[in-house]
């Protein structure tokens, strides 16, 4: 229930630290001593094994019950319920789960290959794959460029940074209250319509209303990098779904890989960048209508249930013969 929660949080964090980024560079003019400053932090990784346990879903789907009563065991600790009894409808609901989900197991023992079978599959992983290298592209790309406008460029970044709190925030309304779909769609739309939006700017007009816009379409391509995280999530079997969810972000990589080499674009044309992060936004959000609504939906365990997701349950009627 606080899967969305949980993710627009860590989102946020990630706006905190490019703040610090920021604010610690303002400072630090040297590249050597802002290295060891904003990497230093990222030791504390070391503890997360420790802290974070193994996904009760995933177990589950493998069929380790002792492991996850381990996990809800420490779980009811947390919480200050050690003394509690684990309820037997727990057990009952994974046995069952178990029973249900052995046949498609055994018949499929490269879960992946399974899922990469099926067209329908295959198709939402592909556009997974736009939305992720768009997303990527967009976002570090404005980012990047927001030292190009007018003022002092560390203050433009941290407020070009800034206002992805409120857009993670707004991200978690919608994502939850309006739906998957609308929300990433949406966010890539307006994003493309923000950055094209700055090229028709009167050159005479208020001199920040081009900052505006800008931060406006990072605000929107903000929300899409939270929708299509726990969108990507929700429309693959458990068994495939981390790998199928790292070959997304694998491919994500490629477009922060070619976002730094947009400021070379604008040597050639001063607008060229925000006019490809316009068309890109507008056909991501374009392509992502091809994927189906998973509000309100469980998480699919198996390949069968992720390729069903969106489609309408028939109800047979008595009447019809």
């Amino acid at each position: 229930k606080k899967r969305v929660l949980g993710a627009t949080f860590i989102g946020g964090m990630y706006a905190v630290g490019e703040m610090y980024l920021g604010a610690v560079a303002m400072f630090l003019k040297s590249w050597r001593p802002l290295l060891r400053a904003i990497f230093a932090p990222g030791l504390l990784a070391i503890f997360l094994p420790f802290i974070v346990p193994e996904s009760i879903a995933w177990l589950a789907a493998k069929g380790k019950h002792s492991e996850v009563e381990k996990v809800y065991k420490r779980m009811a600790k947390m919480n200050g319920l050690e003394n509690t009894q684990i309820p037997l409808s727990i057990y009952e609901e994974l046995n069952a789960t178990n029973t249900e989900k052995k046949p498609e197991i055994k018949s499929s023992s490269v879960p992946v290959r399974e899922a990469l079978s099926r067209p329908k599959l295959l198709i939402r992983l592909l556009a997974c794959c736009l939305c992720w290298l768009t997303n990527t592209f967009v976002y570090y790309g404005m980012s990047l460029n927001a030292v190009a406008f007018a003022g002092d460029k560390y203050v433009n970044f941290i407020l070009v940074s800034l206002v992805e709190i409120p857009a993670y925030f707004l991200s978690w309304l919608l994502i939850d209250y309006v739906g998957r779909k609308p929300t990433l769609s949406g966010s890539f739309l307006f994003s493309g319509i923000f950055c094209l939006a700055i090229q028709f700017v009167p050159k005479d007009s208020w001199s920040y209303a081009p900052l505006l816009l800008y931060m406006g379409g990072k605000g929107c391509i903000t929300m899409a990098f939270a929708a299509v995280y726990v969108y990507t999530t929700e429309m693959f079997p458990t068994t495939a779904r981390h790998f199928l969810l790292s070959i997304c972000s694998m491919t994500g990589r490629i477009g922060s890989i070619l976002a730094p080499q947009t400021r070379l674009l604008a040597t050639v044309v001063a607008s060229l960048p925000l006019i490809l992060f316009g068309t890109m936004g507008i056909l991501a959000g374009v392509v992502s209508l091809v994927f189906p609504e998973t509000l309100g939906i469980k998480l699919p365990d198996t390949v069968t249930e992720a390729e069903n997701i969106g489609k309408p349950k028939r109800t047979k009627d008595k009447n019809i013969t």
